[in-house]
């Protein structure tokens, strides 16, 4: 069973129990409205519904509590979780997540499990709200929220990497020279791996973004046949088309 259906039964399960109680206190009103009126036969009744309902309650909430019986932690520590999230992502939101070993890229956040937290990390962010759908809806907001601030500054450092590297005038370089010289920054490969670069490289290409700050303007190009396999920074489309991305240049 995955994560989202144990968690579905145990919210309908909870959804019976709202309905117990919502009876209970509505009973329980109108018992105080009868002792307010002076209505005995109604208090009586009352009185009577009230403890009939209350005596059901305690044995249907133990009953509930008790049908949980999912292990998040192996959860947590297997593939399921990855699996799960990712199928999530891509049917309710159309959101597409790729694989980095044992994490997930969905720029512009690294997704980890933390299973002795029971819990997941976003980015540097403990985020215990693991049912998938919650997770797909916050990665998709993550990424419409910082996408065109991201991929402005993300242009910028790529300009500075490629006059940095290349001796042109218009200056031009392989994303795979500009992302080593990225990881000569300590902790820079950890927190962005290659797939997580490869998703930068799409959101900039993506985005509305025609020209530096300064007013340059950019080309980024795909992979020929000539071009190395390690230079490639390959990325999956939202349409499913993979995409080879080999250099970027400025003029």
């Amino acid at each position: 069973m995955s994560l989202e259906e144990a968690l579905q039964q145990q919210e309908e399960r909870v959804d019976a129990l709202l309905k117990g109680a919502t009876r209970y206190v509505s009973t329980l009103k109108g018992w105080k409205k009868a002792c307010q009126q002076g209505h005995i036969s109604n208090m009586q009744k009352a009185a009577s519904s009230a403890s009939e309902l209350a005596s059901g309650l305690p044995e249907a909430t133990s009953e509930s509590s008790g049908a949980w019986d999912f292990d998040v932690r192996a959860y947590l520590e297997g593939d399921s979780w990855r699996r799960e999230l990712q199928e999530t992502a891509a049917e309710r939101f159309g959101l597409r997540i790729l694989e980095d070993d044992e994490s997930l890229i969905s720029s512009p956040v690294t997704v980890r499990a933390q299973p002795g937290r029971g819990a997941l990390a976003l980015g540097k962010v403990s985020w215990p709200l693991i049912r998938p759908r919650v997770v797909a809806a916050e990665l998709r907001r993550l990424r419409d929220r910082t996408a065109a601030a991201n991929s402005q500054d993300f242009l910028e450092s790529l300009l500075n990497a490629a006059i940095y590297l290349s001796s042109k005038e218009n200056p031009v370089a392989k994303f795979r020279d500009i992302y080593d010289l990225f990881s000569l920054t300590p902790g820079y490969r950890k927190e962005n791996p290659p797939a997580a670069f490869g998703q930068q490289i799409y959101a900039l290409h993506r985005s509305d973004l025609r020209t530096t700050r300064g007013g340059r303007k950019f080309e980024i190009e795909y992979a020929t046949g000539k071009a190395k396999e390690r230079d490639i920074f390959t990325v999956l489309s939202e349409d499913g088309r993979p995409l080879r991305y080999y250099n970027i240049w400025f003029k």
